[in-house]
C-alpha cells in the first residue's frame, strides 16, 4: 500500500498509525497479551486500539468486552456463557481453553485484514464467521486496514441502520458488501471526504431514525404487538403483550446484564445465541411454559421490521400529531430544552378547535394563542399540574385534609375529604353547555351541612317546610328521622344512589324508604338543582389536564384506581364504560370521554425509571427532538444551527440521543453575549452533569475549542496514582468566558484540520 502523507501528518493520524503499529505480519504473530491486556500494563494492545484509540472513527458493538471473543479482566463475568481462567475471560461457545479461543481469533481477524487490503469486500461479509468476530468488530478491523486515499468501506458498523440505508436509499434488500459499493458509487475516496460527504450525512439521519431510546423500543413493540395475528386469527391479549413486553426487561436484566431494547439485531441475535447455554435461563423459561421463548421470537420480528422507514412514520405512533382526531391521552417526551411544555398550550388548543368548532390564531402568532390558553384555563377548562417525588393520590383525585379551627378558645382539628386537582377537572367535565350544577355538587354540599358532629352526635340537619331531619356519617348513605321522634327512637338510611336514580327517572320501582328519598330529592331542587336532562355528548365542553414531568412522580400511586378508568374504552359513555368507588368519600367515579390529559417526559432526567406498563399502552406518545431549522445560521459570525448539530452527534456518540440538548436553549440568542451566557449558565451545567464532572469528555464534546484548559499533571503529588489508572485523566479549569470569542464557538462545529 503506497501512501504518501507529510511526517505531520502521519504524526497526528490514528488510523495510518494504527496501520503502520499493527501491520499484517504484527497480527499473525501477535501474542493473547498483546491482543488483550489491562490499559496500565500495555496500553497499545490490540483491542484498546479498535475500542478507544480509534473510537473516532465510529464505534461498534457496546461497552461488553466479550465482543472480542477473549478479553483480560479486573474481575471474573457472572455469566453462565462465558468460562474463564484467573486471567481471562471467553465465550464459551468459542472453545474450552483461552488458547484455543485466541487461536480462533487471530484466524478471522488475519483473514479480515487480508481481504479487506485486497478489496474483496465480499468474502468479509460471506467467510467471515460473526459468531467468532461479530458484524460490527468485523467490518472495523476490516475498515482499519484500508488505503485512506482510496476508501472502500463507509465506516458505519451497526447492521440495523445499514439495512435501513439499503430500504431508504436504494429501495432493495442489498447484501452489506453491495451496500459500501453503492454508497461509494465506484468513485475515489479519501478518508476525509468520505466521512465528510457520505458517512456523516447518513449517520445524523439514520443514527435518529432507528437508535431508539429503551422507553420508545418498548412503545414501539407494544404496537408492533398490536398488530401481530395469530394462527387461529385472533389477536394477543392485553395481558399477554405485557408480559412480552416486561419479559424482554427481565431477561436483559436477569440473565444477560444487557439491555436488549438498545440492541440491534446483530446484537440481539448474539446475546440470545448466549441464553442457550444459560440452565436458570432454561429452566424459567420451561416453568413459564416457553413464554421468554415466545416474547423473544417477537422481539426478534420486531426488529426486522423497525429497520423500515416506514415503521417509524407509522398512523399510529403518530396520532398526536392529528388534529381531527386528537388522543385522550398523549404524552409528549424528548430531551430538555426541545418545547414541551411550550407545546403543550398548542396541543390543548387544537383539541379546544376541534371540539369547539372554533378558530385558533396562527403558530405565528404566539401572543393571542397565549392569551386564549389563558382564557380557558381562567374558565377552568384547562389545569395545570407538575408531578414530584412527593405527590400524590391525594392531591391528585381526592384526600382527607385536615381543618384547623381558628378560634382562639378551641384546639379542634377537624377532617375534611377534598377533591383533588383531577376529580375536580372530572365533575366540571360532566356540566354541559349551560354550566348546570351537577347532582353531585349538591349532594356534597348537603353532605356537608348534615355532617355528624362528634362533640353533639344528635345534632341534625333540618329539611326547609318538611317534618324530617338528616345526618351524614359518610359513605352512601344519610340518616333520617322525623323531628317529633324522641331521642331515644331509632332514624332511618336513605341511600344516594336512589336519590339518583329517582332524580334521573322519576321512577320508584325499588326504591327502598321512597318518602324520604322524595324529601330529600326536593329539598336539592330547592337549592338549585334543575330538572334532569339527558346530555348529549357532543355538547360537553374539553376539559384538559396538562402533566408536566409526568414521569417524577410515582404514577401507580397518584393515579391509583384511575389508571383503568383513563382507558379511552373504559370513559363513560363507552359500551366498555366502568365506574369505581373511591376509597375516601365512597362516592362512585368515571372519567368521561370529554376530559384529554396532555402530559410532558423529560427523558434526560436521570431520575426517571420506564414507565409503569399499565400507564404506558394507555397513552399515545408524541416524541420531540431537537429541531435546529429553528436557530439562526448568523449570530454575529457564528452558525447556530451547525452549532448544536456538532453537540449533539457527539453526545448521542457518547451516551445516547435521550440526552441530547434541545433548540429551546438558544431560542433568543441574538449576539455573542447571549450565546457566552447561555453556555455558561446553561449548556455547560448540563454537560457536568450528562458526563458526570468528567471535563475530558466534556472537552471533547466542544471539540477541545478552549472553554477548557488543561492543567500541568507533572506534578509530584500526582507521581504515585498514575499507573493505577485505566485512562487519560488530567485536570481541568474553565477560561475566562470574556475570551470567549465568535472563533471559540466556531471550533466547536469546524472539521480538526480548519479549527
Amino acid at each position: 500500500m503506497n501512501i504518501i502523507l507529510d511526517e505531520k501528518q502521519k504524526e497526528s493520524n490514528k488510523f495510518l498509525e494504527f496501520q503502520r503499529i499493527w501491520t499484517l505480519e504484527k497480527v499473525k504473530s501477535m501474542s493473547l497479551e498483546e491482543y488483550t491486556n489491562l490499559k496500565h500494563e500495555n496500553p497499545n494492545y490490540y483491542c484498546y486500539w479498535l475500542d478507544v484509540l480509534l473510537k473516532e472513527y465510529a464505534g461498534f458493538g457496546g461497552n461488553d468486552a466479550g465482543k472480542f471473543g477473549i478479553y483480560r479482566y479486573k474481575k471474573p463475568p457472572k455469566k453462565d456463557d462465558y468460562l474463564y481462567d484467573n486471567r481471562y475471560a471467553w465465550r464459551k461457545n468459542l472453545g474450552n481453553t483461552k488458547d484455543e479461543v485466541f487461536e480462533k481469533v487471530k484466524k478471522e481477524i488475519v483473514k479480515v485484514i487480508e481481504y479487506s487490503q485486497n478489496n474483496n469486500l465480499k468474502c468479509i461479509d460471506k467467510e467471515i464467521l460473526n459468531e467468532i468476530l461479530p458484524f460490527g468488530l468485523k467490518w472495523k478491523i476490516a475498515f482499519h486496514y484500508q488505503n485512506p486515499n482510496d476508501i472502500k468501506i463507509v465506516n458505519i458498523f451497526k447492521k440495523d441502520i445499514l439495512e435501513a440505508i439499503c430500504k431508504n436509499e436504494f429501495k432493495s434488500n442489498l447484501e452489506i458488501y453491495e451496500l459500501h459499493k453503492k454508497l461509494l458509487k465506484d468513485k475515489i475516496y479519501t478518508l476525509d471526504s468520505m466521512r465528510n460527504e457520505v458517512s456523516v450525512p447518513l449517520w445524523g439521519h439514520y443514527s435518529n431514525l432507528n437508535t431508539k431510546t429503551t422507553e420508545q423500543n418498548k412503545i414501539n413493540f407494544s404496537i408492533y404487538l398490536n398488530k401481530v395475528t395469530k394462527k387461529d386469527g385472533s389477536k394477543l391479549s392485553e395481558g399477554t403483550k405485557e408480559n412480552y413486553i416486561e419479559d424482554i426487561s427481565r431477561i436483559s436484566t436477569k440473565y444477560l446484564n444487557v439491555n436488549l431494547y438498545k440492541c440491534d439485531i446483530e446484537q440481539f441475535d448474539l446475546k440470545c445465541k448466549e441464553l442457550e447455554n444459560n440452565k436458570k435461563y432454561l429452566d424459567q423459561n420451561s416453568t413459564n411454559k416457553n413464554r421468554y421463548s415466545s416474547a423473544i421470537k417477537y422481539y426478534r420480528d420486531f426488529l426486522i421490521n423497525s429497520s423500515d422507514k416506514e415503521f417509524y412514520n407509522n398512523k399510529e405512533t403518530n396520532k398526536g400529531l392529528n388534529v381531527e382526531n386528537p388522543p385522550l391521552n398523549q404524552i409528549l417526551y424528548g430531551p430538555p430544552g426541545t418545547g414541551k411544555t411550550y407545546q403543550t398550550i398548542d396541543k390543548a388548543l387544537e383539541i379546544i378547535s376541534k371540539e369547539e368548532k372554533i378558530q385558533i390564531p396562527s403558530k405565528d402568532d404566539r401572543k393571542n394563542r397565549k392569551e386564549l390558553f389563558d382564557k380557558y384555563v381562567k374558565n377552568g377548562q384547562i389545569v395545570f399540574t407538575t408531578f414530584h417525588q412527593s405527590y400524590g393520590y391525594e392531591e391528585f383525585v381526592e384526600g382527607i385534609k385536615p381543618i384547623i379551627n381558628n378560634d382562639e378558645n378551641s384546639q379542634e382539628v377537624n377532617y375534611k375529604i377534598e377533591n383533588g386537582i383531577f376529580k375536580e377537572l372530572c365533575e366540571k367535565a360532566l356540566e354541559n353547555r349551560d354550566s348546570i350544577k351537577s347532582f353531585n355538587f349538591y349532594i356534597n354540599d348537603l353532605k356537608e351541612k348534615a355532617k355528624e358532629d362528634g362533640n353533639n352526635p344528635e345534632k341534625y340537619f333540618k329539611l326547609p317546610n318538611t317534618k324530617y331531619s338528616i345526618q351524614y356519617r359518610g359513605g352512601k348513605t344519610f340518616r333520617i328521622k322525623f323531628d317529633d321522634m324522641s331521642k331515644n327512637h331509632k332514624d332511618y338510611p336513605v341511600n344516594i344512589d336512589n336519590i339518583e336514580k329517582l332524580y334521573k327517572t322519576s321512577s320508584v320501582d325499588e326504591i327502598y324508604n321512597l318518602a324520604y328519598v322524595r324529601a330529600i330529592l326536593n329539598y336539592l331542587k330547592s337549592q338549585g338543582l334543575r330538572d334532569y336532562e339527558e346530555k348529549d355528548e357532543k355538547t360537553n365542553l374539553p376539559y384538559i389536564i396538562i402533566i408536566d414531568e409526568i414521569n417524577r412522580g410515582n404514577v401507580s400511586k397518584i393515579f391509583g384506581e384511575l389508571i383503568t378508568l383513563i382507558e379511552p374504552s373504559k370513559r363513560m359513555g363507552e359500551p366498555e364504560g366502568l365506574k369505581v368507588r373511591l376509597p375516601y368519600s365512597g362516592e362512585e367515579f368515571g372519567v368521561s370521554k370529554n376530559v384529554y390529559i396532555i402530559g410532558t417526559m423529560n427523558t434526560a432526567d436521570r431520575s426517571i425509571t420506564s414507565l409503569d406498563t399499565a400507564l404506558r399502552r394507555r397513552f399515545e406518545f408524541v416524541e420531540m427532538m431537537p429541531d435546529v431549522s429553528k436557530l439562526s445560521t448568523n449570530c454575529e459570525g457564528v452558525n447556530l444551527q451547525e452549532l448544536l448539530k456538532a453537540i449533539n452527534t457527539r453526545i448521542e456518540y457518547l451516551l445516547d440521543r435521550e440526552k441530547t440538548i434541545g433548540h429551546a436553549f438558544f431560542i433568543g440568542v441574538e449576539n455573542l453575549n447571549d450565546l457566552k451566557n447561555v453556555f455558561q449558565n446553561k449548556i455547560i451545567p448540563l454537560l457536568q452533569e450528562y458526563f458526570y464532572n468528567d471535563y475530558a469528555l466534556i472537552d471533547a464534546v466542544l471539540n477541545e475549542n478552549g472553554m477548557l484548559e488543561k492543567q500541568d499533571t507533572n506534578n509530584d503529588y500526582l507521581k504515585n496514582i498514575t499507573n493505577f489508572i485505566e485512562r487519560d485523566n488530567g485536570i481541568y479549569k474553565f477560561s475566562d468566558s470574556q475570551k470567549w470569542d465568535e472563533t471559540t464557538f466556531k471550533k466547536i462545529y469546524m472539521n480538526n484540520e480548519n479549527k
